[in-house]
């Protein structure tokens, strides 16, 4: 089983009319798609998950006409909105292509700065690449990754070399990110038999990848 990551950019900013008016909307981002279908008489549900605030939330979809119905639940620092919509083509396009080339697309999505959408499908690589070339009009496609398919945490760890992976996993187990701090990057040289400055220098490679995979 093999997975693909892209980034998928709707020329115009926005796949559908929602996410127009929520970019529009003072203080409040689109962070990710947590769920989305298209249902058998056209229409979609979804789930957002977004930043901001809610009363400017609910307000912005006061003047969405393609929303049927909504609920808005605020979680902490972020709010989940449920919507059942109208499709547009070009959406409509876009959750056709799981079915038409048995390929299953990896929640969440995440938002791109620029109204476009970082997602991961997974399925056979010929019909990923099908898959691909038959996105709709006015949607570029770029191709970032590719390779055998792990659940998220493995494939964030694939980022690393096996020597940062190592460093990393040593500097865990031996209590450096518990709190308070239970060794140091001496303990952890001796370990692993380099200087401390070089441990410092991999555990900070390690975190800057896994952060930027996380929140780039």
């Amino acid at each position: 089983m093999r997975y693909v990551e892209g980034l998928l950019t709707p020329d115009r900013g926005w796949i559908h009319p929602i996410e127009r008016r929520i970019q529009q909307a003072p203080g409040i981002k689109n962070e990710r798609i947590l769920q989305m279908e298209l249902l058998d008489d056209g229409t979609v549900t979804t789930m957002y998950e977004l930043s901001g605030d809610r009363e400017v939330i609910e307000f912005a979809a006061e003047y969405v006409p393609e929303l049927i119905t909504y609920q808005v639940s605020p979680m902490q620092d972020r709010i989940i909105t449920y919507a059942h919509l109208e499709s547009n083509e070009m959406l409509t396009g876009l959750l056709e292509l799981p079915h038409t080339y048995q390929i299953v697309p990896d929640f969440p999505i995440e938002f791109a700065s620029n109204g476009g959408i970082r997602l991961t499908v997974v399925g056979d690589e010929d019909q990923i690449r099908q898959a691909m070339d038959a996105v709709p009009d006015g949607i570029s496609v770029e191709l970032q990754k590719l390779g055998d398919y792990a659940p998220e945490n493995e494939r964030l760890l694939s980022r690393l070399t096996d020597r940062q992976r190592e460093v990393a996993e040593i500097a865990v187990d031996m209590g450096y990110y518990d709190t308070p701090r239970q060794v140091t990057y001496d303990d952890i040289a001796e370990e692993v038999d380099v200087a401390p400055g070089t441990v410092g220098e991999i555990l900070r490679k390690v975190e800057s990848r896994l952060l930027n995979a996380l929140l780039g």
